[in-house]
């Protein structure tokens, strides 16, 4: 049983300046990579257990997830921007490094420049000596495994090729199960999570898809520890529908510009995207903006692209 969770952009320890993909100077996707790798290596910050570095209401859903499925073993994993696919146990330093695109320290702004970073990452051999790099190492390992990711939509769509591969090498593919936002990107392999199941579980949004995950490992303890994705959709489902909707025009988590830019970047390679119907998505998934302010933001990032 493996449990494997975006981590956390709050570290509990000070990220050197060196340790942010941000300060990267060198140009190339294969250039970069190599730089920042050594810098990993090289660096004398002290380092620390990922599950004791990072922090946050995320996180601490995150690290009690396996405790959720006893009496069965659980091991927990990170995907991580900065390092790859972790174990929790892993001793890496303190780093600033996303696949959300928009931010300083993005590792690419696109779906082309994540995919391959992620893949690199997964070719280093990082920091824990002899462990998989990789979901299709995890997959490749034990095909009787059942792996649970939890993934934001830009992780998501950074390890999407890894994960669907993963999938294809399991004794059944309804071991595996991505918690999280759906996405075009790993459509077939996600259990939904929306903002209309934050009533019912409690915390903000940030912590939803962890949350979702908590909910969903304790329920299989009733149920015969079924953890196949089709059971888990069903419960989602089930739990979403027994929670009273949001009241019409109740408003929903105002975004910063910056988190707004962030949201359209993600989406604006998608074939005929616009302003309204993005800003439609946006409000379904519990988040507001106002239109005016919106619309502004979106020709700002379109502008952007096409100087770029």
């Amino acid at each position: 049983m493996h449990v494997v969770v975006t981590c956390s952009n709050r570290k509990r320890h000070t990220v050197p300046e060196r340790l942010r993909v941000g300060n990267l100077r060198e140009r190339g996707s294969g250039r970069r990579f190599s730089a920042w790798t050594d810098r990993l290596s090289t660096s004398s910050a002290i380092d620390f257990p990922a599950v004791d570095l990072y922090a946050g209401e995320h996180w601490q859903i995150a690290r009690t997830l396996p405790d959720q499925i006893a009496p069965r073993a659980g091991t927990l994993w990170v995907c991580s921007a900065g390092y790859g696919l972790i174990p929790a146990s892993a001793l890496i330093r303190p780093y600033a490094a996303t696949f959300a695109p928009g931010g300083v320290d993005s590792v690419g702004e696109d779906r082309s420049a994540v995919r391959d970073w992620w893949t690199r990452l997964t070719e280093w051999s990082g920091p824990a000596a002899d462990q998989p790099r990789s979901f299709t190492d995890l997959a490749r390992r034990d095909a009787d495994a059942t792996i649970i990711a939890v993934l934001s939509d830009a992780y998501q769509r950074a390890c999407a090729t890894d994960v669907t591969a993963a999938a294809g090498l399991l004794r059944d593919t309804q071991q595996l199960s991505v918690i999280g936002p759906a996405t075009t990107d790993l459509a077939d392999l996600v259990v939904p999570v929306t903002a209309r199941l934050q009533p019912h579980l409690g915390g903000s949004l940030l912590s939803l898809n962890a949350r979702v995950a908590a909910f969903l490992l304790r329920s299989s303890v009733d149920d015969d520890h079924n953890l196949g994705r089709t059971r888990l959709r069903e419960r989602v489902e089930q739990t979403t529908m027994a929670t009273p909707a949001r009241a019409a025009g109740a408003a929903g988590q105002r975004l910063t510009d910056e988190e707004v830019r962030a949201f359209i970047c993600e989406h604006t390679g998608e074939h005929g995207v616009t302003a309204t119907g993005l800003l439609r998505r946006l409000r379904l998934s519990g988040r507001s903006c106002e239109q005016a302010r919106f619309g502004q933001l979106f020709a700002e990032v379109i502008a952007w692209g096409v100087r770029a």
